[in-house]
């Protein structure tokens, strides 16, 4: 089995920008704005949660949040200085130069403006170019079509699905897996 381990860069992620979204290591202030952001309905559905299912986000809950952005290699994603969500890249393989992506959008007004995929393109291009890794790969639940969308624009392609792996309100949902490998975002031009 290959060796997994934490994504190396250094005790603090990198800083980086694009013309809308800055992304950037996680601070104390951060909890304070992941609890002004509460649960979204719309969010939560897109992970296959329904809001009932949800007691309140509490102070505690935002510091947990919190510590586990801190344990990862992950961005907070800020639009004019406002947090807006999360990506991250974790379950790194030295070995095979792999590693997964996640993203998590965490305001429902910020949806559908592409501030995301700007969010995805730097981490991707840190990935590949900064990192020396070679593919990348993510999770989707098979109905976030938002989310899918977003990935196959970025040039992911499924690979997979996993048959009712995610469980959900009102049964089971398939989980898709997706992946980028780093000849493929050269080729497409991609990068920048």
């Amino acid at each position: 089995m290959p060796h997994s381990s934490p994504i190396p860069v250094g005790t603090e992620p990198l800083t980086m920008a694009g013309p809308r979204v800055h992304l950037r290591a996680p601070t104390d202030r951060d909890a304070a704005a992941r609890m002004e952001l509460g649960y979204d309905p719309t969010i939560l559905r897109a992970y296959g949660v329904q809001m009932a299912e949800k007691a309140a986000y509490t102070p505690e809950r935002a510091q947990s949040w919190l510590k586990e952005q801190r344990e990862a290699c992950a961005w907070m994603i800020t639009v004019a200085g406002e947090l807006i969500g999360t990506v991250r890249l974790h379950s790194h393989v030295v070995a095979d130069r792999r590693a997964q992506i996640a993203i998590g959008l965490l305001d429902s007004e910020r949806l559908g403006q592409g501030l995301g995929t700007e969010a995805l393109r730097l981490v991707i291009d840190h990935g590949f170019d900064g990192l020396g890794l070679h593919r990348l790969s993510l999770r989707v639940l098979a109905d976030n079509n938002r989310a899918i969308r977003c990935y196959t624009k970025l040039g992911f392609v499924e690979e997979g699905r996993e048959r009712q792996s995610a469980r959900v309100p009102g049964g089971w949902q398939d989980d898709l897996i997706m992946g980028l490998l780093a000849d493929d975002w050269t080729a497409a031009g991609q990068e920048g």
